[in-house]
């Protein structure tokens, strides 16, 4: 039996506990959807006796927000479609809400409508809050993922028994929502999650099970399907759908999808891996910018525990000394002198031997691994600039940069990490540069801007790297209290033989010009691009024309050749372009 506290009891139910409900529960309804008979077992259930439920609306039992789409399947029931699954949110006698998985029969001849709770059902939580909901989400009406992972289970039971049923899983995410959360608030976030729930709701049909699995991200289990094609077909129609404005309490809020499905196969054994392989391949979808949809297949699975491998390296390289500092020098485009260097870090494994940080960086990212190796880097630089400048006092004094990513940027100790490099260094802040990109303040922009603004008061240097790739650049040149702008090297590449590659860079080096912000311009391969830009009034250039990445004693190296042939170009240290991450 389930009961209702009023209090927590001390043997308090986990997450993923479920309570078998009592007996067979049946409930008869006429045309329109009055109760005329039920079963005993609804006073356990609901707290009514049977005359004080009968002849009554069975909506009016209805969680308000699961009552519109409860009634639009009940009225889509007919020959064709007699019987469907759903579920809802009933009212309890005390005010509280059970949470049910139902299964709908249709008469169609005595113009009845037969609906049971014969499987799994909790009771959700109380105003008082007294049992954590565990069946239906709460704010969506939705299954939630422990009923979406038993619905899949029943689905695999079928599919053993009929090798000829094929279903697929499908897993969505709304992307980049954070986003949104952290420029509209929390409630307008909530709300485009109903809007969303509705929209998937309307779109599949009454044997379909939509779920919400938490945050943003929702499942929908497609049953009786004919192949791969059907899927994604719904997928392209959610996909379609959510590109118009939701139009939430005077906000106009666009969303697009990213998704990722399995298909049922015979090598199939639990839901739960169903589910998995579902989110691997909405995880890959994710990196494909948004909107996409990725089939799972093997070959996923293999990269997954190649990158889990990999992680786990990862997470030794730093206490093994494996992530390196290499330098990429910057130079003045005048007189072609050594000014400062970019900051890059570089992992040298045993056996994989140099990991390319196009690999590694997003996986230290993704795993918040890039926050010590970032403290690292940050520490070592400034050691080693203070060495040089040391070393070599008569020159002038350089400076070092150091990229910031996303979760560094979010990181709420990042302030006392730099300013204690600085200490254990000896480096003046002045001498220090941060990197920073569009992209790592999306999440979110207004606490970022009251960091640099902190950054900037320390007297260190802000640079907004990657100029011109992200959404919004211009619209935070205004509020950034940034020293210069880094132009892309893919602006710079073509810069010779493509009039708008070259309009832009001009139109860029103007603006800054007029703000009183200094350019570097990255990936200068050619003396052709060098003289082009020197004649648009580029002040500094960074490239693999003058050196790739090197080692600390190879930017040593560089630092005595350019003293000492202060005329000159530096020796080109390699020829083979690599990521500038």
């Amino acid at each position: 039996m389930i009961k209702v506290y009023r209090k927590p009891p001390q043997a308090f139910p986990t997450e993923s506990a479920f309570f078998r409900l009592p007996g067979t529960l049946l409930m008869v309804l006429d045309e329109d959807f009055n109760i005329q008979m039920m079963s005993e077992a609804w006073a356990d259930v609901l707290g009514y006796d049977q005359p004080s439920l009968r002849w009554r609306p069975f909506v009016g039992l209805i969680h308000p927000h699961d009552r519109r789409s409860v009634v639009e399947r009940l009225q889509r029931m007919d020959a064709a479609l007699s019987t469907f699954r759903f579920a809802c949110r009933c009212q309890h006698a005390d005010g509280h809400y059970v949470g049910l998985a139902w299964s709908a029969s249709l008469d169609p001849e005595h113009h009845l409508y037969y609906v049971s709770a014969h499987e799994t059902g909790v009771l959700l939580q109380s105003e008082a809050g007294s049992l954590p909901e565990v069946l239906i989400d709460g704010l969506t009406g939705l299954p939630n993922r422990g009923l979406f992972v038993d619905r899949i289970g029943h689905a695999l039971e079928r599919a053993k028994r009929d090798s000829q049923l094929r279903f697929a899983v499908v897993h969505c995410g709304v992307d980049r929502f954070s986003v949104i959360n952290h420029s509209l608030g929390n409630r307008i976030g909530d709300l485009l999650l109903v809007e969303l729930a509705n929209l998937f709701r309307r779109s599949t049909r009454p044997t379909d099970m939509v779920a919400r699995l938490g945050g943003d991200e929702f499942g929908i289990l497609l049953e009786d399907i004919r192949d791969e094609t059907s899927p994604i077909r719904v997928i392209k129609r959610l996909q379609s759908q959510c590109k118009l404005p939701f139009q939430l309490h005077g906000h106009e809020v666009l969303a697009s999808l990213s998704a990722g499905m399995t298909l049922s196969a015979p090598d199939y054994q639990e839901a739960d891996a169903l589910l998995r392989d579902a989110g691997m391949a909405i995880r890959r979808a994710k990196t494909q910018g948004g909107g996409a949809h990725v089939i799972f297949d093997r070959k996923l699975h293999e990269e997954a525990f190649s990158r889990l491998d990999l992680e786990l390296d990862l997470r030794r390289a730093l206490e093994r000394e494996q992530i390196e500092v290499y330098y990429q020098p910057i130079m003045r485009v005048r007189d072609r002198r050594l000014v400062g260097f970019e900051a890059l870090a570089r992992w040298n494994h045993p056996e994989r031997g140099l990991v390319s940080p196009a690999r590694f960086i997003p996986l230290a990212e993704e795993s918040g691994l890039i926050v010590p190796i970032g403290r690292w880097i940050l520490e070592r630089a400034c050691t080693d600039l203070k060495r040089w400048q040391l070393a070599y006092p008569r020159r002038p004094a350089l400076t070092v940069s150091v990229n910031l990513s996303a979760r560094q940027i979010a990181y709420p100790d990042l302030l006392k990490d730099i300013r204690l490099s600085l200490r254990r260094s000896g480096l003046a802040a002045r001498h220090l540069k941060l990197e920073i990109t569009e992209s790592g303040m999306l999440d979110d922009a207004e606490r970022a801007i009251e960091l640099f603004v902190a950054l900037k008061r320390s007297r260190l240097k802000l640079l907004l790297d990657d100029f011109g790739t992200g959404y919004s650049s211009l619209s935070y040149l205004h509020r950034l209290p940034i020293d210069a702008l880094k132009i892309d090297r893919s602006f710079i590449e073509h810069i010779d033989d493509r009039p708008t590659d070259r309009s832009f860079v001009e139109t860029i080096l103007t603006l800054a010009r007029q703000l009183g912000l200094e350019v570097i311009c990255e990936g200068v391969e050619r003396p052709e691009q060098e003289s082009l830009l020197r004649v648009l009034g580029a002040s500094h250039v960074q490239g693999f024309m003058y050196s790739r990445p090197v080692t600390a004693t190879q930017a040593e190296m560089l630092i005595l050749q350019d003293q000492h042939r202060p005329g000159s170009i530096l020796s080109n240290a390699g020829k083979a372009p690599e990521s500038g991450h």
